[in-house]
């Protein structure tokens, strides 16, 4: 079953959004599961290619339903974090399928990460490339390149040119003496250039640039080409052509390993694969009509807020909103639908078409899959939602909604 209008109700996984937001509260995420497997399935057979692995990005959402999904499925691990490590060697993904690549990262979070837990790192920049040959000398490493060049919907998705991330290429050659000072075995290369990609040319460009750099590195056994592939947000949007980028990326690794020899292909996928598999569930408080000198404005008022979808106000990030028992009115009113903060700027959707709202009435903010709950914070000491995975009309509780003990557990009073 897929995210679905029909008649007057969405439907999630088949069952009732609306039954969903009664049965476990709102505000509340759900997650379609067969979404994410058509989604995961999209991509990973749009590849010629056959030695291609998909490592799932984990930031994007880290619920433990979605995860266990992916690694039935097959997927591996690209992690932000040693606690995005450890919570994916918990659900049982396999080391050599996990891969480490941080920021400002500690020699305290390497010798976790590589000394105790045994996982791949993938390191950032020339200093911490340093610092990691005198912790570990003769052992594999995989290293993260900054191409020069970058793209994405916003500044703040942008990974690649003068950015934080990965070591120049114009340091390649710094690098490569690093290693061999410290018989660093370079097993990967990796340049990951932004989130929200919808052309396929920037993700030739790049695999074909780290295939002239793998001709020197013969300890090389993968490349590894990043995420960040788009996924439509408006209803006119078009969607990133996997297709045509699995294609056009087989065809550069399929020549290389006539040439030069087989290496492996890893990408790593995230808001792709779980993106618009998320629906965020929210309760109607109250439709607050507000006039003033002849102007006038509707809001509707929810028991969400932008402390659970962040990215509306951080990067703008359009959101559609339906009716989840009123999706086919044809009536229709503008509003903008806000949160429940004691923040002005707490606008999750400005100047929408809705049918008219009263007090209790669901609705359903659509491609809430990534980057929602993973970048969610507790604002005005408001709670988390709980979180839901459905499949085939049955639901489970993947994560319980937040209580106030649990917000002031770490408090010392």
């Amino acid at each position: 079953m897929v995210i679905e209008v029909r008649g007057s109700h969405l439907y999630i996984g088949g069952l009732k959004a609306t039954e969903l937001a009664d049965r476990f509260g709102t505000p509340l995420y759900a997650y379609d599961k067969g979404v994410v497997i058509d989604n995961y399935g999209k991509i990973s057979r749009s590849f010629t290619y056959r030695n291609v692995e998909v490592l799932y990005s984990c930031k994007a959402n880290s619920n433990p339903g979605i995860l266990a999904t992916l690694r039935d499925l097959g997927a591996g691990l690209d992690s932000s974090s040693p606690w995005e490590v450890v919570l994916g060697l918990m659900l049982g993904f396999k080391r050599e399928k996990i891969m480490f690549t941080g920021s400002g990262v500690t020699d305290e979070e390497m010798r976790y990460v590589r000394g105790e837990l045994g996982v791949l790192v993938n390191v950032d920049s020339i200093h911490q490339l340093r610092r990691y040959g005198r912790l570990f000398p003769e052992t594999d490493v995989s290293i993260r390149i900054n191409p020069g060049f970058g793209y994405g919907y916003h500044e703040f998705t942008t990974a690649g040119g003068l950015t934080k991330f990965g070591i120049s290429i114009d340091l390649l050659s710094k690098a490569l003496e690093i290693a061999k000072e410290y018989k660093l075995k370079i097993v990967g290369l990796h340049s990951h250039i932004g989130s929200g990609v919808f052309a396929v040319e920037p993700y030739v460009k790049v695999t074909k640039l780290l295939l002239d750099i793998a001709v020197g590195l013969h300890d090389l056994e993968f490349i590894d080409i990043g995420g960040g592939m788009g996924v439509p947000y408006r209803p006119e949007e078009a969607e990133f052509d996997h297709i045509a980028f699995g294609r056009a990326v087989s065809e550069l690794l399929e020549n290389y390993s006539k040439s030069i020899g087989e290496i492996k292909l890893r990408i790593e996928p995230g808001r792709f694969i779980v993106g618009n598999a998320g629906v965020l569930l929210t309760r109607v408080v109250e439709v607050k009509v507000v006039e003033f000198g002849g102007s006038r404005k509707v809001f509707a008022i929810v028991d969400t807020s932008i402390n659970h979808i962040v990215r509306s106000v951080m990067m703008g990030t359009y959101y559609e909103v339906v009716a989840a028992s009123k999706a086919d009115a044809r009536h229709r009113v503008e509003v903008d639908v806000v949160g429940n903060l004691c923040m002005a700027g707490d606008v999750i959707a400005k100047a929408r078409e809705l049918p008219p709202l009263e007090e209790g009435d669901v609705l359903a903010f659509l491609n809430t899959g990534a980057y929602t709950y993973s970048m969610s914070m507790n604002y005005n000491m408001r709670p988390r939602p709980a979180e839901v995975l459905v499949h085939d009309g049955e639901v489970r509780l993947t994560r319980r909604r937040e209580s106030f003990a649990d917000l002031i557990s770490t408090l010392v009073i």
